[in-house]
């Protein structure tokens, strides 16, 4: 009888699953190796997914609930708490950030090395006056909205409310400016983002 290889994933995040418990009979290994994502990018691709589903599914809700208007509304105030909580972490877990442009970039970066796999970054210029990268990739806020029918109640980027959310949480006080350069009906875009000094 062949022995079931369980994938590197399952392996490298077992402090997760150690709690777990089968009934007696249930073969865990076929289970596992079945349902758990093989690969470390396919875990974060469906990580993504279910981020994208959440916000799109409850925005909708909203809007059916509280109006088309809501959407809008809820998008900007969550996308900016978001963007104001992972600064007061950053803050508080790096000590050595200190508040200013370089440091909003780099809690932006953070951001996509977490929880935004398909963006892609390319800075421009980066100082203690001024910061200017260009996001790319694949938007799954658009994409998620997309298909429920109601991206087109949403200002592009819906990320630019995090960004303004990490800018005030440090007190600064800047000039914010979000271009959407592309934005195809697939959700590839590309945003320009540039913080300054006023």
């Amino acid at each position: 009888m062949n022995q079931i290889q369980l994938p590197e994933t399952y392996v490298a995040l077992s402090d997760f699953r150690k709690h777990d418990i089968y009934l007696p009979g249930m073969n865990e290994a076929q289970i596992i190796s079945e349902f758990f994502p093989g690969t470390f990018t396919e875990l974060t691709q469906r990580l993504s997914d279910i981020t994208g589903a959440f916000y799109g599914g409850l925005l909708k809700q909203a809007g059916k609930l509280y109006g088309a208007e809501a959407i809008e509304q809820l998008s900007t105030t969550f996308m900016y708490d978001l963007g104001s909580r992972m600064t007061l972490k950053n803050m508080e877990t790096k000590p050595s950030l200190q508040p200013g442009i370089p440091a909003a970039a780099k809690i932006l970066i953070g951001a996509i090395f977490t929880s935004s796999p398909e963006y892609n970054f390319e800075f421009k210029e980066l100082n203690d006056h001024k910061a200017e990268l260009l996001i790319k990739g694949v938007d799954r806020y658009h994409k998620i909205t997309q298909s429920l029918q109601i991206a087109g109640l949403l200002k592009w980027p819906v990320i630019k409310p995090f960004i303004k959310g990490v800018c005030d949480t440090m007190g600064l006080d800047v000039l914010l400016e979000i271009k959407v350069l592309k934005l195809d009906p697939d959700s590839s875009c590309v945003y320009e983002i540039i913080i300054s000094d006023k």
